[in-house]
């Protein structure tokens, strides 16, 4: 959603909340309709009442800690409450006493009714914090009750509908970071590193000056970097992984998450020496492309100047720069020499050998 489509969902919601708030809770805890407001509730004054009755026995009920008999009046009030704000406190109601008794379907149902249908309900907020609180529960492992009362399995992913949930309900809400934290470590546990990594971006673009930063960038390089385990495979990935650690050392360089980056650094910037000195080798002896060879031999040593990747790029400039021939492979003695590329030259210029490659700048740390 762009910025103009959020504000002007802001400015709705703030002239729609005043006018929707067609309750009020009582110094007794009983519900009624608030003096002077708009309700959707039936113009019937006998359906009305018998709608807040239904609420206050369910309200009762819960407070109570009846759990049964607060989910059978919520019952009472939603159908003939309709769509009305009343019909969304009946339901997290609902929500409230079905989760207690363990039904966390059922409860992230009611939730997602009032935060999907109900954008300006005045307890918005409570029905998030309660989204994310189920999703804690569930993601810890505990288990769910059919009917509230038999034994059923525990659903460790079900946690996840829920996050999701609670980020669509406010997506730039107050806890908005912590709820795409926790879906991403969940995600991470339950190897889906796709979904991690799409939280862990959006935590990073969307929340730039979250307190769970160091984290985030700890874990984005972590998941990178799998995509590369080694100089055998494509450097993308590490690059990546390399800029997310590159960027917490230099923004967050007291974060416990700080204190191993520089070990880590070092491994795939060795990596990615690894990575160029192959490819080094590979058009010096397979291209016939001293040129290029030597430039990606030359990228290995500034990559990791220390590592052995780097000691054997330096030799193998060395050998270039003397004008050395690459042994002939058997495919050489065959059929001859690769033939070498040329670029074509300026006036006065002799032909060059043209590197078979081209580079590309790394990415930023939130960038796909």
């Amino acid at each position: 959603m762009n910025l103009n489509a959020n504000l002007l969902l802001a400015l709705a919601l703030l002239a729609a909340a005043p006018a929707r708030a067609e309750l009020r809770r009582g110094a007794d805890g009983s519900w009624a309709l608030a003096e002077g407001r708009p309700t959707d509730l039936p113009a019937d004054p006998a359906a009305r009442a018998e709608i807040l009755s239904a609420l206050n026995r369910a309200q009762a009920a819960l407070d109570a800690g009846r759990n049964g008999d607060a989910i059978g009046a919520a019952d009472d009030a939603i159908d003939p409450a309709e769509e009305s704000e009343a019909a969304a406190q009946a339901r997290l109601i609902r929500a409230r006493a079905r989760a207690e008794r363990r039904q966390f379907d059922d409860a992230l149902a009611d939730l997602r009714w009032v935060t999907s249908r109900r954008i300006d309900f005045p307890k918005l907020d409570a029905a998030v914090d309660l989204q994310l609180a189920l999703g804690r529960r569930l993601a810890s492992g505990e288990s769910r009750r059919l009917g509230g009362w038999m034994p059923w399995f525990a659903d460790r992913a079900l946690a996840l509908e829920a996050y999701q949930d609670a980020l669509r309900a406010a997506p730039r809400g107050r806890r908005a970071d912590t709820a795409l934290l926790e879906h991403a470590r969940l995600a991470h546990e339950l190897e889906r590193p796709e979904d991690a990594l799409e939280s862990l971006e959006r935590l990073v673009g969307e929340h730039p000056d979250s307190p769970h930063l160091p984290e985030v960038l700890a874990r984005l390089a972590e998941l990178r970097a799998a995509d590369s385990p080694g100089p055998h495979w494509d450097q993308a990935s590490a690059r990546e992984a390399l800029l997310a650690l590159e960027s917490l050392v230099s923004q967050y360089p007291s974060s416990p998450e700080a204190a191993a980056a520089p070990a880590r650094i070092r491994e795939l910037r060795d990596q990615m020496a690894a990575a160029r000195l192959r490819l080094a080798e590979f058009y010096w002896q397979r291209r016939n492309n001293p040129a290029a060879a030597r430039l990606m031999a030359a990228s290995a040593v500034t990559l990791a100047p220390d590592s052995d990747s780097a000691r054997e790029a330096g030799a193998l400039i060395a050998r270039i720069d003397a004008g050395e021939e690459a042994p002939a492979t058997l495919a050489d003695r065959v059929l001859g020499r690769y033939p070498r590329r040329a670029v074509a030259a300026k006036p006065g210029e002799a032909a060059a050998a043209a590197p078979a490659f081209r580079e590309e700048p790394p990415r930023a740390a939130g960038e796909r």
